[in-house]
């Protein structure tokens, strides 16, 4: 199944029987198989047609709304799935403070695992660059994480944790320099790819969430904040090392993006459309390949059984170990 993204400002997705077509002003430019499509991506100023949207979601398509910065405006969803009972054992889950502590725990784990495996990886190549104090930090905050009395301070170890491995992660990216972890907005290349990168795979997860009929507002570890979809957050965490951070440091490190392929000012940088094109074909790539192994299923895959064992954890009420990356 294929996830299609349309960048061009100015297209059109149009029905044609039960297919898509993608128009770029009296020319067509793109043919899709509905049977083969996963999601639709449309960045920017892309018309969807009445009958294109009907025939999506006759076929349970999702459709994801989302300006040229990356920034996620909206999703249209069909509805997949009638369980309610579901949704009720998520309420209750929440409700439920031991149940939400354990299960945030089990994300921080995963998260700081990750962080200090992907250090690891790199020193395997560069030892010069590892500051062995960063791992023995990282080691720490791992320990500590079962010692954590409530939320607040799990997020201390947390964001402890971050900060400790993106002051590392400067020194891995070699082509650019690194002003740290910068948001809102992004200021250079190496934070725009990465918060490019963490709202693709965020809203695809949300996707798959709601296919499976969890409700993505009510997270876990992020709690609840008014219009925020929690829940992809929570899940996002533990896949942000070894899938998008791992391919931001490959494609600035090996030059296959450098400063000129991006535009903006004071509002933050962005990808130019071509270099953007270029981005989402590597990123698609990359989600194909094999998560642990020539051999394991493939991070997309990877993702989507973690979503299936959420759901899991959360009707049975019982907190089981998060994917964990060893690779």
């Amino acid at each position: 199944m294929a996830v299609v993204y349309v960048t061009t400002p100015g297209s059109s997705v149009r029905r044609k029987g039960e297919r898509l077509e993608v128009w770029q002003r009296e020319s067509k430019v793109a043919d899709i198989k509905v049977f083969e499509l996963e999601r639709l991506v449309l960045m920017g100023p892309v018309q969807l047609t009445s009958p294109a949207t009907t025939l999506l979601l006759s076929k349970g398509i999702d459709v994801v709304y989302m300006t040229l910065k990356g920034r996620m405006l909206g999703t249209l969803v069909s509805d997949r799935s009638l369980n309610v009972f579901l949704r009720l054992a998520q309420f209750d889950r929440w409700k439920d403070q031991e149940f939400r502590l354990a299960l945030a725990k089990e994300v921080v784990r995963s998260k700081l695992t990750a962080q200090r495996r992907l250090i690891l990886r790199h020193a395997k190549n560069h030892p010069e660059e590892l500051d062995p104090e960063t791992t023995q930090q990282l080691d720490r905050m791992i320990s500590s994480v079962d010692q954590a009395t409530d939320l607040d301070e799990l997020r201390g170890y947390e964001g402890a944790g971050a900060a400790t491995y993106f002051r590392q992660f400067g020194q891995m990216l070699k082509t650019l320099p690194f002003p740290g972890r910068k948001k809102h907005p992004s200021m250079d290349p190496a934070n725009a790819l990465l918060s490019l990168g963490y709202v693709m795979l965020t809203n695809e997860l949300a996707g798959m969430l709601e296919a499976n009929g969890l409700d993505p507002f009510i997270g876990f570890f992020h709690g609840v904040r008014y219009g925020r979809k929690s829940l992809p957050l929570d899940i996002v965490e533990m896949f942000r090392q070894p899938v998008i951070d791992r391919l931001t440091l490959r494609l600035l490190n090996h030059r296959q993006f450098t400063a000129d392929d991006f535009e903006g000012g004071k509002g933050g940088l962005r990808l130019q459309p071509e270099p953007l094109k270029r981005y989402l074909k590597i990123y698609e790539d990359h989600l194909r390949n094999a998560a642990e192994g020539s051999e394991g299923p493939s991070w997309r895959d990877r993702i989507k059984r973690q979503v299936t064992e959420l759901k899991a954890i959360v009707l049975e009420g019982e907190v089981k170990k998060l994917y964990t990356w060893e690779g």
